[in-house]
């Protein structure tokens, strides 16, 4: 199955029509698996929500032309325990089908169709366009419908009381496991059972939720049970006397379906999925001090983006924080990997759910942040902030906001400092800008007349007036403002190190190189300015040779910013650069590689980039199809850094390590660690790797991508 990607989009007044039509549609629908329930009431139609019927040879032509999108789906249930966060919930398939309708101009309309088994048999008649349930692949080919790129995984595990040891399959002789009709364990137990005839299975209803499962093992009404995976931390609190035993885990893949002859429409969902996938950054909470964030050898940095902090510039990341923060992790022998959080208000509330380590992103020491269980290191410097008008306005002093109207974020410091001007008698009106602004973006539109007045910080003023003359700094409001990386409160190790670093490094050799560079250094703002408002227009270029990328990369079903991404971690856009092996050119390939793919000159980026595609698309071609396209890809990466059989030793490995062998991020990616260790690589069928090689390629090749994709999201 190959995908071949297009590029669609939406223009934002459109997409806010859509959205605001999507309101009141049909409600979510339920878990695919679970019994029928009682439908609610489906809303009235609106004008673009009439019946349409439909034919079973429709493809997404036809379905533009009646610009309704029909989803099949099942009733919701009345009580089912869900995975939260799973790809594979119906909650998630919504999600993904409406935004790619929006994509389309087209509006969903969610079809109910009672039972299961009626899903496939509809589709296939004509009646909806695609099964929007959570249905498994080997469904599909069954009904002889066709399926999208796998989108997730539906996991379960045996489940026992604690003291029970099951070293291996025969230690079940004789045993009863517990299960649902739909359970994604059947086939391991159909495997066990050629081991051990005499396992036997207890079929559970499906809507029997997971915690019932579980207590009814805890209180021995059960042998043992397979149960779904989740966020459920067995051997510790209420399940303290139970144990999982990944060893004996299976799992199911899904995928959304269509029919068979609506080749348009899965070219453009394969697409669209794929995109989704791979920008989707799937939270791993960790909430350990230092010594857990160097056991995992990552540290995860939440920032935002901007022309000082962190972006990416000619295909390089960049910024002050970004700089100081790739300093301290080198220090602490640690890879850096910085998260883009979806809003400022977003940064602190994300590292106390465990989903970054550390905030560096120029944030205020207040009071208030300080009470929501964050620690603030010592102040890595200090701003004032000032109000910004334009450049013509004759504003001069705070008693001149009379009247006036002032537009900030609402979870920005300064929005109580405004609130108690007010309540001081000063007639200021306060506006909340998106919290999803950047000061630059808010004083862009200072400029140009949409608001009235905002609040910046001194650091982002200067930049602004590094190269723009349309706006001013009238006065300073407050200041000095000491400026801090926060981390979680009982993480004091992480802060102690952190506090070291900076005292070592405040206003010395390093510190004051990377401040001017971003701060003082008017011809080098002014690049990084024009360059990112370059890059974030439709179509805006990412590297020299982006028309020679999207044609290959169209042609073997790639994301083309992911093989820029790829080629930039590989030779830096560099076409003449050899490293110590020998790899030579943009792609970094061994002559002896490039010439099975019939190229011998490395330093023509025409002939590197069409041989590094073909080998990426080889090696993706390894894995098995049923995989989420998302973890065959970063398979794909990891085995073009480390070779094939290094990447088929770490799933080996995986699977022994009771990690999931179908997920690279987090679990074959500790394996691959696992095998710079005697103990490991003696065992592996290739021997040696330097395991922290391919795991930091792979993420800095997803960091990197996904800033790609953000700059060229309209």
């Amino acid at each position: 199955m190959r995908l071949r990607l297009r590029h669609l989009g939406a223009t934002g007044a459109l997409a806010a029509v859509l959205l605001g039509a999507l309101a009141g549609l049909a409600r979510l629908p339920g878990p695919a698996d679970a019994p029928p329930a009682t439908p609610a009431a489906a809303p009235a139609p609106g004008p673009l929500a009439q019946p349409a019927t439909g034919t079973a040879a429709e493809d997404l032509s036809e379905i533009r032309f009646r610009r309704e999108f029909r989803v099949l789906t099942l009733p919701r249930p009345v009580s089912r325990d869900r995975v939260p966060g799973d790809v594979g919930t119906p909650a998630r398939h919504r999600a993904l089908v409406e935004k790619f309708a929006e994509e389309q101009f087209l509006l969903p309309r969610w079809i109910t169709v009672p039972r299961r088994e009626d899903l496939l048999p509809a589709l296939m008649r004509g009646e909806g366009d695609l099964v929007g349930a959570d249905l498994r692949i080997r469904e599909f080919r069954t009904a002889g419908a066709e399926f999208t790129v796998p989108l997730g995984t539906q996991r379960a595990v045996l489940v026992s009381r604690a003291a029970d040891e099951i070293p291996d399959g025969r230690a079940l002789a004789g045993r009863e496991i517990a299960l649902r009709a739909r359970s994604p364990f059947w086939p391991v137990l159909h495997r066990l059972r050629r081991e051990v005839p005499d396992v036997r299975a207890r079929i559970l209803p499906d809507d029997l939720p997971r915690e019932a499962v579980l207590q009814r093992v805890q209180s021995m009404a059960l042998d043992l049970a397979a149960v779904d995976t989740g966020p459920i931390e067995l051997g510790a609190g209420n399940w303290a006397d139970l144990r999982a035993h990944p060893r004996f885990s299976g799992a199911a893949h899904v995928a959304l379906g269509l029919r068979p002859q609506a080749k348009e429409l899965k070219a453009a969902l394969d697409d669209f999925l794929t995109r989704e996938q791979l920008a989707r950054r799937e939270p791993v909470r960790r909430t350990e001090d230092l010594d857990g964030i160097v056991r995992s050898g990552v540290l995860r940095v939440l920032t935002r983006n901007n022309a000082a902090g962190y972006f990416i510039w000619r295909g390089r990341p960049l910024g002050f924080e970004y700089e100081l923060m790739g300093k301290f992790a080198d220090e602490q022998g640690l890879s850096l990997e910085m998260i883009v959080a979806e809003s400022r208000a977003e940064l602190i509330p994300s590292l106390t759910r465990g989903e970054g380590d550390v905030v560096a992103a120029g944030l205020a020491v207040t009071a208030e942040r300080a009470r929501s269980g964050v620690a603030f290191t010592r102040p890595y410097k200090e701003s004032f902030e000032l109000m910004v008008t334009r450049a013509d306005d004759p504003l001069r002093t705070a008693a001149d906001l009379a009247g006036r109207r002032v537009t900030v974020r609402r979870s920005s410091p300064v929005w109580p400092l405004l609130e108690r001007l007010r309540a001081d008698g000063l007639a200021v009106e306060l506006e909340a800008a998106p919290e999803d602004l950047e000061s630059e973006a808010i004083i862009e539109r200072v400029a140009n007349g949409l608001y009235d007045l905002t609040v910046a910080d001194a650091h982002s003023v200067k930049v602004a007036l590094t190269w723009r003359d349309d706006v001013r700094a009238a006065f300073a409001l407050d200041g000095p403002v000491p400026i801090a990386w926060a981390v979680r409160g009982d993480n004091p190790r992480l802060l102690e190190a952190l506090n070291a670093f900076i005292e070592r490094e405040y206003r010395q050799t390093f510190y004051n190189i990377v401040y001017r560079r971003y701060f003082e250094n008017p011809r080098r703002i002014r690049a990084h300015v024009e360059q990112r408002a370059d890059d974030k227009l439709v179509g805006g270029r990412l590297s020299p040779y982006d028309e020679i990328v999207r044609r290959h990369a169209a042609r073997y079903g790639f994301d083309w910013p992911l093989i820029v991404a790829l080629m930039y971690r590989e030779s830096r856009f560099d076409p003449r650069v050899e490293s110590w092996a020998g790899a030579r050119g943009l792609m970094q390939l061994l002559p002896v590689t490039a010439k099975r793919f019939g190229v011998t000159d490395l330093e023509d980026p025409e002939a590197s980039i069409r041989a590094g595609v073909r080998l990426l698309d080889w090696l993706f071609q390894q894995f098995e199809p049923d995989l989420p396209v998302k973890d065959r890809t970063w398979f794909a990466l990891a085995a073009y850094n480390a070779g094939l059989g290094h990447l088929l030793d770490a799933r080996r490995l995986a699977r022994e390590q009771g990690l999931d062998a179908n997920r690279w991020f987090d679990h074959v990616e500790q394996a691959m660690l696992l095998l710079s260790e005697p103990r490991y690589y003696r065992k592996a069928r290739h021997g040696y790797v330097r395991g922290i090689e391919p795991v930091t390629y792979v993420r800095d090749i997803r960091d990197l991508y996904n800033a790609y994709r953000s700059m060229l999201r309209p």
